[in-house]
Formats: structure tokens, C-alpha cells, sequence
């Protein structure tokens, strides 16, 4: 019975490796892999309620309500974590906090990515005026097709996850209905076949990590075109290319390409020419051409806004088909681990035991 919940422990283990994404942040992983599914959902809805949240607040200022009352109206007819944070917005807005302060109310019900924007055109409508109904209906569409992408991406995450984990199940599970439906399993197991237990640990260890790089292969990279959304609501909201820049920065971490933005925003406060600092940054072909429109833009004054949005489109959709050949794929990449670890560790843990009872 030991190595029945050794097995099942091990499955365990194994699962929440698996749910955790990859992630680099190993402080606290337990207490975030218990807390994970109703978190989870929470966040999902959440993300889900805010495009028609932004919605709602374009047609409230239009109508020429002020901000904190905008917030404290919308918020009754939103989802319960999403209101409270309304309403927590709508207070401090109220008490005379600015729009980028009052909403990090927000980053603990959705990722600060999704609010960046928000906080981008927000801010400028709070510090010159004018209308923000257009740009406020442009970052609901962005996030309507950042969650659709993010959808798609996250059901191709799931079947992977759901095969490699049932591949990882299957010896801690035979091991399970062996014990159970023939005496003296367990201790032919940890007596005479303590070299077949080791030997079985060894291969779906060996799996179970290749398993983990495969299905870890068909993780979302850095999300360009989230970037480029980010920064033509700024564009649109009429701030200049640093001043965008700058405000998402401030606001929001670009996932992998955090330090890179950094870099740029830097380099241009430094006085670099424009050319050389988004040389830096472009270090794939996607941001090398856009790179490029940017350096004409700005040489030749064409609206940059326009050709980032088809830019952000361009990518979205790449990025789509690229996700979906990668999940075409993972049947065929699994057969290798299935074939030289998976399959050799169930033979050893079917077949073992009772060889060595018979020989005995």
C-alpha cells in the first residue's frame, strides 16, 4: 500500500507541475497550486467582464457623467470580484486619486497587462479632456481578441496537459491495482524486484520530464501584439511614441520583453536616436518590421496608430495557426516518450512482480 500512495503522490506532484504553466516563481508554488482552480475561474470571468465594463464606461462619458460616477454606476451590473474592484475604484476616484492610482484596485482581479491601457487613455482624458468614448470602444475590441487568442491557446494547453498526464498515471495507477488485486504484490515489489522498482522509477522519471518539454514547447511566447494594442490606445489617445511607451512601462509588465521596453524607454530619455533604440529592441523578424514603420512614421509623419493595429491583426493571426500546428504535432512528439520510457516502466511494474513470483 506504501508505494500505491508513493505512486499517487508522485502523480500528484507531477500534475501540478504541469498546471503551473512552467512557471520560474518557485516560492509559494503550493499554496498557489491549492488556491489555483477557484482562482483561476475568478480570473477568467473576470477577464471575460472586461471588455463590456470598458463598454459601458465609453457610453457612460459620452453621455457627460464624471469618471467616479461612471464607476459606481457600472459596478452593480458587473461580476462580483469585477464589482467590488469597481466600486473600490469608484472610491478612490472620489477621494481625488488619479486614474493610474485608483485603478491598481483592479490588479488583484485581473493581470495589470489588461488595465494598462485603460490606465494609459484614462490618464490623458483626466490631464487634457477631450473625447475618450473612441479609444475606450479600441481597447474593448483589443481585449475581446486577446481573450479570444488566450482562449484558444489555453484549450490547446489543456489537451496537452490532459495526454501527458494520463501517460504519467498509468505505472502509479497499475502499480495501485496490483497491490490491490494480487497478494503479495508489494512485497515481491520492495524485496526480490527492488531492481524493477528502481529501475521502472527511472523511466517514468525520464518521461515524465520529457513530457514536461514537450508539452512546456507549446507554452504562448511573448505576446507582441498585446505590446502593440497597449500602444495604440496611447497613440490613438494622442500621446507621442515615448509618452505611450512610457506609460505602459509604468503600468504593466510586457511579459518577456519588460527589460527590453526598459531599454528603449531609456535609450530615448538618453537622447539615442530613434533608429538605433528600436534596433535594440527588434530582435525578431515580426519586431524588425515593425520597427521599420515606426522609424518611416515617424520620418515621413504617416498615422502610426493605423499600421500597428494591422501589425498587432498580422500577428494575432500568425500566432494563431502557429498554435494550433504545434498541437497537430504533439501526438507525434508524445510517441517518443511513450515508446522509450512510458511503455518500458508499465511492463516493468505489470510484469515484474509476478515473473519474480514464478521464477521464485
Amino acid at each position: 500500500m506504501i508505494a500505491a500512495i508513493l505512486g499517487l503522490a508522485a502523480t500528484a506532484l507531477f500534475a501540478a507541475t504541469f498546471v503551473d504553466g512552467g512557471s520560474s516563481q518557485r516560492r509559494g508554488r503550493a499554496i498557489r497550486l491549492l488556491a489555483w482552480p477557484r482562482r483561476s475561474c475568478g480570473t477568467s470571468a473576470s477577464r471575460a467582464a472586461l471588455p463590456g465594463l470598458i463598454e459601458a464606461l465609453a457610453g457612460a462619458l459620452a453621455g457627460g457623467v464624471s469618471l467616479s460616477v461612471a464607476f459606481a454606476e457600472i459596478a452593480p451590473t458587473l461580476e462580483p470580484r469585477l464589482a467590488a474592484a469597481t466600486r473600490r475604484v469608484a472610491a478612490s476616484l472620489t477621494l481625488g486619486a488619479p486614474p493610474s492610482v485608483a485603478l491598481v484596485e483592479y490588479h488583484a482581479v485581473v493581470p495589470a497587462e489588461d488595465i494598462a491601457p485603460l490606465a494609459v487613455v484614462l490618464s490623458a482624458f483626466a490631464r487634457s479632456g477631450g473625447r475618450v468614448s473612441a479609444s475606450l470602444e479600441r481597447i474593448a475590441a483589443l481585449l475581446r481578441s486577446r481573450l479570444a487568442l488566450a482562449a484558444e491557446r489555453a484549450a490547446l494547453l489543456a489537451q496537452s496537459q490532459a495526454s501527458a498526464l494520463v501517460l504519467v498515471a498509468l505505472a502509479p495507477l497499475g502499480v495501485v491495482f496490483f497491490s490491490l488485486a494480487m497478494d503479495g504484490y508489494l512485497a515481491t515489489l520492495f524485496d526480490a524486484g527492488r531492481i524493477v522498482l528502481v529501475l521502472a522509477l527511472a523511466f517514468e522519471c525520464a518521461g515524465a520530464a520529457w513530457l514536461w518539454r514537450i508539452v512546456r514547447s507549446t507554452l504562448a511566447p511573448a505576446d507582441l501584439a498585446s505590446f502593440l494594442d497597449a500602444m495604440v490606445v496611447g497613440l490613438e489617445a494622442g500621446l507621442t511614441f515615448e509618452r505611450a511607451l512610457a506609460g505602459l512601462v509604468e503600468r504593466a509588465s510586457i511579459t518577456t520583453r519588460d527589460a527590453d521596453a526598459r531599454r528603449l524607454l531609456a535609450d530615448l530619455a538618453l537622447g539615442r536616436p530613434l533608429r538605433d533604440a528600436l534596433a535594440t529592441f527588434a530582435r525578431g523578424p515580426d519586431e524588425a518590421r515593425i520597427t521599420a514603420l515606426v522609424v518611416a512614421s515617424m520620418r515621413f509623419g504617416s498615422p502610426l496608430a493605423r499600421l500597428l493595429v494591422l501589425q498587432a491583426d498580422s500577428i494575432r493571426t500568425t500566432e494563431r495557426h502557429r498554435a494550433e500546428a504545434r498541437a497537430r504535432r504533439l501526438p507525434v512528439l508524445m510517441l517518443f516518450p511513450l515508446t522509450f520510457c512510458i511503455l518500458p516502466a508499465l511492463l516493468l511494474v505489470f510484469l515484474g512482480p509476478p515473473l519474480l513470483t514464478l521464477i521464485g
